[in-house]
């Protein structure tokens, strides 16, 4: 039987030898910060969605939160670094 050999690409259409990986979404959690009170309907945590999307001019990264706090903007860049190697753009 012979083995099937792809390979996985995250831009432009793919050949009879790719697969094209076309959206990507990644949940990141984390705790409320020190200055949220926890309502009763409130699940204890932040949280910050991060997707990609094409819209027919190529991909782009959709940003959806309700609240999420950081120290700094290399706290930020190293979400953001981390999504960008999940998902190859």
């Amino acid at each position: 039987m012979e083995e099937t050999k792809f390979e996985i690409i995250t831009k432009d259409w793919p050949n009879d030898n790719q697969v094209l990986l076309d959206s990507i979404t990644c949940s990141y959690i984390q705790n409320l910060d020190c200055t949220e009170d926890r309502g009763k309907d409130d699940d204890g945590c932040q949280e910050l969605i991060l997707s990609t999307r094409d819209g027919g001019g190529g991909k782009f990264i959709n940003i959806k939160t309700n609240s999420w706090s950081i120290n700094s903007p290399e706290d930020f860049l190293t979400i953001l670094n981390d999504f960008k190697n999940r998902c190859g753009i």
